[in-house]
């Protein structure tokens, strides 16, 4: 009797200490902190930050990306055109039994130096070129000689100053239909505008550039008294004479 219970308690003892062999480790028994996957090294109290945020201690605060588009960059809007300023202009009226009209207006760059463009636009006209001219007088009634302060030759537009009148602006062609549609540069007139205030006349026929005083260009038969501009462009030619 004896034995058996001697026997029983001494597998008891066992089987307790195979259940304590088999419970978790302690820190105290491993002698180490156990670490998981993922954990930094330094600490896991650390507060973890979202992927892609800046660190607090960089002193760099994330900042929006910016969408503004360089002015110089590919795509950039481009700066509108500087818009040209209108010096002066003619309202051109038939003279006799004529049925020219039409109008003038001279433009300057925005800058207001460098030659002006003429704009002319007329209708009623033979076919074939017209002289016209800027005459000295300030009436229709009355247009006196080609305006002429440098007291130089008649010559062609593109004289240089001294070989021309200051009011020789060449010739202007009508088609077939008797219309006149024409864009000139002038660079003597961008120079000198005590042109304003006086007429400009369309004449019967061709000037040849050459024949003194006027070019041998005809009757006049068109007349306009030019005015003073107001900034108001209302012309827009597609032939371009370049004077």
């Amino acid at each position: 009797m004896n034995s058996r219970i001697s026997w029983h308690y001494a597998a008891l003892l066992g089987a307790a200490a195979l259940t304590a062999g088999c419970g978790p480790d302690t820190p105290e028994r491993s002698g180490a902190s156990q670490s998981r996957p993922g954990d930094s090294a330094p600490s896991r109290t650390d507060s973890a930050q979202p992927p892609g945020t800046a660190s607090r201690d960089s002193g760099s605060p994330i900042r929006p990306p910016t969408t503004t588009t360089s002015p110089a960059a590919p795509g950039a809007a481009v700066p509108p055109a500087a818009t040209p300023r209108l010096l002066a202009r003619a309202d051109i009226r038939p003279l006799g039994d004529n049925t020219v009209r039409g109008i003038m207006e001279v433009q300057t760059a925005a800058s207001g130096t460098g030659p002006v463009t003429i704009h002319v636009v007329l209708m009623g006209l033979d076919a074939g070129p017209h002289g016209m001219h800027v005459h000295a007088g300030t009436d229709c009634a009355a247009p006196g000689e080609h305006l002429n302060p440098q007291n130089a030759p008649h010559g062609p537009a593109n004289a240089a100053s001294g070989a021309r009148h200051l009011g020789d602006l060449g010739n202007v062609t009508a088609d077939a239909s008797g219309m006149v549609e024409e864009m000139l540069r002038d660079a003597l007139l961008g120079t000198d505008s005590s042109f304003i205030g006086k007429v400009v006349i369309l004449h019967k026929g061709q000037d040849d550039l050459s024949t003194q005083p006027g070019g041998d260009s005809g009757d006049p038969i068109a007349c306009g008294v030019i005015e003073a501009g107001e900034d108001v462009i209302s012309l827009s030619a597609d032939q371009d004479r370049g004077v």
